[in-house]
């Protein structure tokens, strides 16, 4: 219904698709998506929880048939079960000094009935206020509770749609990427001395940690891409120049290129086809041309590696 989390980048235009009375679960329901697409974790409603998925993002808000939205009850809006950790959200639109004083008490109390009726360690939760733009009361309020050692994430829409844009383009990003940047936004909280440059910090952070995934899934994305780009050319065997001719023409090829800049691309290339195993090398005096690997062969191969690491940890 919603769409993607880019529409968090202009979320006013987002909203104005909406009756003002039912702008409040909309955005509840964008966020919420926004969590499922940069964990891929499953999404759910209340309308069709399941609960024996084990890891999954529930929204505890309703869609109905005739398309009338309902935000989400008493408790957190929503909880994301990822891999031994836990997002509980809350979400508003509310601001200036009414976003203190309308989610501040109420978030801390779902977070304590959390940690009671789910009997889990509350290091491993993570309360995230999820806001288009955050106000300094807020922040004041929160950081007190954030040093007394809650796990506590302020993030406006915009700042979550950068992190969602770096999960997309580095799409191995794992579980233990995304909590290392929540202890690293939380520790920004609690080390913070003001609020400007909380937000400021948050925000440096936020591109320095895309910077550091980006890099360590280069291989991987270079992998990916030139193999789409292969793909593309219509051939069983294809020269770099064609590689890098279509890669140009890809756009999350670019945006990746935006963050990180240039480089040797034809050795990135090179290492991505064959390190990942998706291409084989062919020679020739004037360029290097690549054999693509079928994909159920790539496919075999993963289901082997995958089984593999799961007898091993039977």
């Amino acid at each position: 219904m919603m769409g993607s989390y880019s529409n968090l980048f202009n979320l006013q235009r987002f909203l104005k698709r909406y009756r003002q009375n039912d702008q409040p679960a909309a955005f509840e329901y964008l966020v919420s998506n926004a969590f499922s697409q940069l964990l891929f974790l499953p999404f759910q409603t209340k309308d069709n929880e399941d609960n024996t998925i084990r890891h999954r993002v529930i929204w505890y808000g309703s869609v109905k048939k005739n398309k009338t939205i309902s935000p989400s009850p008493a408790g957190p809006d929503t909880i994301c079960y990822a891999f031994s950790y836990y997002i509980l959200i809350e979400c508003t639109l509310r601001h200036g000094a009414n976003q203190w004083r309308k989610e501040f008490v109420e978030s801390i109390k779902h977070f304590n009935s959390f940690i009671k009726n789910s009997k889990v360690d509350k290091k491993d939760v993570y309360l995230t206020l999820a806001i288009p733009k955050l106000h300094k009361d807020t922040y004041t309020g929160f950081k007190q509770k954030a040093n007394e050692g809650i796990n506590i994430i302020l993030i406006e829409s915009p700042c979550l749609a950068r992190i969602n844009d770096i999960s997309k383009m580095a799409f191995t990003v794992r579980h233990l990427d995304i909590r290392q940047l929540f202890n690293n936004l939380t520790n920004k909280l609690r080390e913070s001395t003001s609020f400007d440059k909380f937000r400021n910090e948050i925000n440096q952070h936020i591109s320095e940690w895309g910077k550091d995934v980006l890099k360590r899934e280069k291989t991987v994305f270079f992998g990916i891409r030139s193999y789409a780009a292969m793909k593309k050319a219509g051939k069983n065997i294809v020269g770099t120049s064609d590689i890098l001719t279509n890669l140009f023409r890809d756009r999350i090829f670019n945006n990746y290129l935006k963050i990180l800049g240039g480089g040797d691309l034809t050795s990135y290339i090179k290492d991505g086809l064959l390190k990942e195993k998706l291409a084989c090398l062919v020679t020739t005096p004037d360029e290097d041309l690549f054999c693509k690997v079928k994909s159920i062969d790539f496919r075999e191969r993963g289901f082997r590696f995958i089984k593999a690491v799961e007898d091993i940890n039977d």
